[in-house]
């Protein structure tokens, strides 16, 4: 009896403020049922206590963002992975390039290209990779990060704040969260 109370008043809480915050934006082309579940990570992770916490919620949100693919999109994502680890950056571009033309909307899938450009040397068009992925999730802490990490490497110190600031107001426990300030330390 006492365990049915103190999840119905757990519960509770987690509806008021659930409710009392503000709403987050809404990521594009998601039923109900997939933004109600995005909804609750992102709650959840605000909510977390520690970095273990928040790695077991990010891990919970990488699998949602990317069983957003589809068959082709996660078989093309596949191919890209294979060729990243055997640093054949080419064949990781032409395969993740393919799934976009075939997956336009596949937010993870622009996050992933951003990746392998940035892996590629290519740190413009990851920019711009990182934009669209933003664009579509907009409570995409790792792009935002990733954005953040390549203006800061690009010595855009000043405009690299933004993104990273934002990633951080998503995921409080954001792991480049040591490079937000005036003088950000070296990445490891």
């Amino acid at each position: 009896m006492a365990w049915r109370l103190l999840c119905l008043l757990a519960a509770l809480t987690w509806l008021t403020s659930a409710t009392a915050a503000e709403p987050i934006p809404p990521m594009a082309g998601l039923s109900a049922a997939a933004a109600s579940t995005r909804a609750a990570l992102f709650a959840e992770l605000a909510a977390t206590k520690s970095d273990a916490e928040a790695r077991a919620v990010e891990d919970r949100l990488w699998t949602f963002w990317r069983g957003l693919g589809d068959e082709t999109s996660l078989r093309l994502l596949k191919t890209a992975e294979d060729a990243q680890l055997e640093f054949d950056y080419g064949r990781a571009l032409d395969a993740l390039r393919e799934m976009l033309a075939h997956q336009p909307d596949f937010a993870e899938g622009w996050n992933r290209l951003a990746y392998a450009l940035f892996l590629a040397n290519s740190q413009d068009a990851a920019l711009e990779a990182l934009d669209r992925a933003i664009a579509l999730e907009p409570m995409h802490y790792a792009a935002l990060a990733g954005k953040g990490i390549i203006l800061w490497q690009q010595g855009k110190e000043a405009e690299m704040q933004a993104p990273l600031r934002r990633a951080l107001a998503i995921d409080p426990w954001l792991k480049e969260r040591n490079l937000i300030g005036t003088a950000p330390q070296p990445m490891p």
